[in-house]
């Protein structure tokens, strides 16, 4: 029987993967015949007139749906439900009582650890979506046999190449985004420019490194790159200006973006001579990532977990330079959460950067490869195999 509606059960809209995830799945699913409904929806709920005339319908249920929830202790809804399931597999507190008919689990874990009782109570649902080659493979490794692979996607309509009028012409733009934290590896990224820079002056380090949640920050003590953690101003935001000077970065070279809405993101990506991300672990595939990459943008990207669906050639032309030495954090700290994560060496990482700063045809070439690679990464594309799935569950 053809799918006829489709609950979502996180929040969606908020400026992060799993908000904007949600957003265009909303958005994708309205345009392809399937109503979203909605549970979730962020104050800050950031979104264009048009898009948001799209799911005014979707907006206009919420307020409905969340107080059938709250009448019953548990809510049994008449479409499936999408449960974001957390590291571990762990069903969050919040949906713990919304059913769906039926309920399915999506999932971008940064954990390989999932305990027996939770595998069990996992693969009873009759479908887990996998956000990753690297999350399925993880999951398979269990026993799980209830696993379909939806690899996330990106607006093409935003994320595209477009010739622009150089911001920083006779400088040498290094963007690096994701929020800030150990796993995101940007303490690499500030010990690599460290030393790149004082090369090459011209290097200017552009970051987007906002975090709504500072207290995964603090994960940064891990680091040995590091002498410190940012502060928190009042608003909540990482004083990251006094954070990079406080670790010898000249303040004429490096940018700070703070937090930005999706939308403007392209803007800032279409500036950067190349894009670098020595992430330690990537439950998903990178969407900062994947964005730079669909704007043409040559990115430098560690070949581990999430990072492997990226890391690709094209008519023979890769589609990044990748980092191809990975210490394995689990094995070299003994934790299993960091098991297959991996550390990227500072010496490849600055040697990259050089290779990128020196042949600017290998940048146009990778760029272009990634380009055309990311062509079928479209949201449209995505949930309509991602709606496949479900409706096949």
């Amino acid at each position: 029987m053809a799918l006829k509606s489709l609950a979502i059960g996180w929040e969606v809209g908020v400026e992060s993967g799993w908000g904007t995830y949600g957003l265009n799945l909303a958005l994708q699913a309205q345009l392809q015949g399937v109503r979203p409904d909605l549970f979730f929806v962020s104050p800050r709920f950031v979104c264009d007139p048009l898009r948001t005339r799209v799911l005014t319908p979707a907006l206009g249920r919420v307020m409905i749906n969340r107080r059938l929830m709250a009448m019953q202790d548990d809510y049994y809804h008449s479409a499936p439900v999408l449960h974001a399931l957390g590291d571990r597999l762990v069903l969050p507190d919040f949906t713990a009582h919304l059913h769906g008919a039926p309920d399915i689990g999506v999932v971008f874990f940064e954990s390989a650890v999932i305990p027996p009782e939770n595998v069990q109570a996992a693969s009873q649902l009759p479908l887990i979506v996998a956000g990753s080659s690297w999350n399925k493979e993880v999951m398979e490794r269990h026993g799980m046999t209830n696993v379909g692979l939806c690899l996330q996607g990106i607006d093409r309509s935003l994320f595209h190449p477009f010739p622009v009028e150089r911001l920083f012409p006779d400088r040498f733009v290094i963007f690096s985004g994701g929020k800030l934290e150990y796993r995101k590896g940007q303490d690499l990224v500030l010990a690599a420019f460290r030393i790149f820079q004082q090369r090459h002056p011209d290097a200017l380090l552009v970051t987007a490194w906002a975090n709504l949640w500072p207290e995964s920050v603090k994960s940064l003590q891990r680091s040995p790159h590091l002498k410190g953690i940012p502060s928190v101003r009042p608003d909540r935001s990482l004083a990251i200006d006094d954070w990079l000077m406080f670790h010898d970065i000249p303040a004429g070279a490096f940018v700070d973006l703070g937090a930005m809405p999706n939308q403007q993101v392209p803007h800032v990506l279409r500036q950067a001579d190349v894009a670098l991300f020595p992430n330690r672990c990537e439950g998903g595939t990178n969407l900062v990532a994947m964005e730079a990459m669909a704007c043409g943008v040559p990115v430098i990207l560690s070949r581990n977990t999430g990072h492997l669906d990226l890391i690709a050639e094209v008519d023979g032309t890769p589609t990044c330079w990748p980092l191809d030495w990975q210490l394995p954090l689990g094995e070299l700290t003994g934790d299993k959460d960091f098991t297959d994560w991996g550390e990227s060496g500072l010496d490849e990482i600055v040697a990259t950067l050089e290779k990128a700063y020196a042949d600017h045809d290998g940048r146009r070439r990778r760029g272009a490869a990634a380009a055309r690679f990311m062509e079928s990464w479209d949201w449209s594309v995505r949930v309509r195999e991602l709606l496949a799935l479900v409706e096949a569950a």
